[in-house]
């Protein structure tokens, strides 16, 4: 059941566009802020603007944490989710300097 949920709801992330690094001290913590476009369940384009850290725990696992600085047109489980997934992807091409 829950796999059958997350493929009907997964969001569809096209990009996240003007992605900005805020600058901080710490080197465990990074902040971003960007445009988040995606597509909507009525197969919509929308962009939203978003913000959100990754921050090293200290087993040295990532932990990703999602700001929404805009109503979204999309469950928000599914679209945070989605977005984590996406934003760690996006860690591990290193296109988060």
């Amino acid at each position: 059941m829950g796999l059958i949920f997350h493929t009907i709801y997964s969001m569809k992330i096209l990009e996240i566009r003007n992605v900005t690094k805020k600058d901080l001290p710490l080197h465990y913590r990074n902040e971003f802020s960007g445009s988040l476009v995606y597509e909507t369940l009525a197969k919509q384009k929308e962009e939203k603007r978003v913000e959100f850290c990754l921050e090293k725990n200290a087993l040295g696992e990532v932990d990703v944490r999602v700001n929404f600085l805009e109503e979204i047109n999309y469950p928000l489980i599914p679209a945070i989710q989605s977005i984590k997934t996406y934003i760690l992807d996006m860690q591990k091409k290193g296109q988060l300097l």
